[in-house]
């Protein structure tokens, strides 16, 4: 399958301007953009997340480098899976199906609003090995910060423009993924 056909914006273009223009994005390209490739984006940025996590726990000597290989896996799997959970909630509390929402659509759209952190978490990445920072905090909680915007526009689009209902749904989201996080970090640790 190619990455995009005739007349449309190829997925790693939607992908970032995702980053830049959310609510255009989630109105009109997300019923392009298939699940399996913005779940991908959520996982890596995830996984590097979580890899910037371990590699400053390792600098810090708090963990093994093997330590560091399981962290990196959660976060995987937590970009992965936990984003899809979390979608799929959100998705039924928002009453999404009423309005024509699927659970791919409600995935996709959760997913593919962490690009954000996915350029954060590269940047962290590349400073963390590149200078020996520790970055977890500075770039990686920070991506995950910024795609509150994306997620923001995602739920007040399912839940029919519901303003209050979409705050609190994203700061709830945001807290569940900041606390996952750091759960897993100490479990690991």
């Amino acid at each position: 399958m190619s990455t995009f056909t005739t007349n449309e914006t190829p997925r790693w273009k939607t992908a970032l301007n995702m980053v830049i223009n959310p609510g255009e994005v989630v109105k009109s390209q997300m019923s392009r953009v298939p699940w399996p490739f913005s779940i991908l984006v959520s996982g890596l940025s995830f996984a590097l997340f979580f890899l910037q996590t371990g590699l400053d726990m390792l600098r810090s000597g708090q963990i093994e480098m093997v330590s560091v290989v399981f962290i990196t896996l959660l976060g995987l799997l937590y970009g992965t899976a936990g984003i899809a959970l979390l979608a799929v909630l959100v998705w039924a509390l928002s009453q999404a199906g009423e309005r024509g929402y699927n659970i791919g659509w409600a995935i996709s759209a959760f997913a593919l609003g962490y690009s954000a952190t996915l350029v954060y978490a590269l940047t962290g990445i590349l400073f963390s090995v590149a200078l020996g920072w520790k970055t977890a905090v500075a770039f990686g909680v920070t991506g995950v910060l910024w795609a509150l915007r994306p997620t923001l526009f995602t739920i007040k689009q399912m839940s029919g423009d519901r303003t209050a209902f979409s705050v609190a749904m994203s700061t709830l989201c945001g807290a569940i993924l900041l606390l996952g996080w750091s759960l897993l970090g100490r479990l690991a640790g």
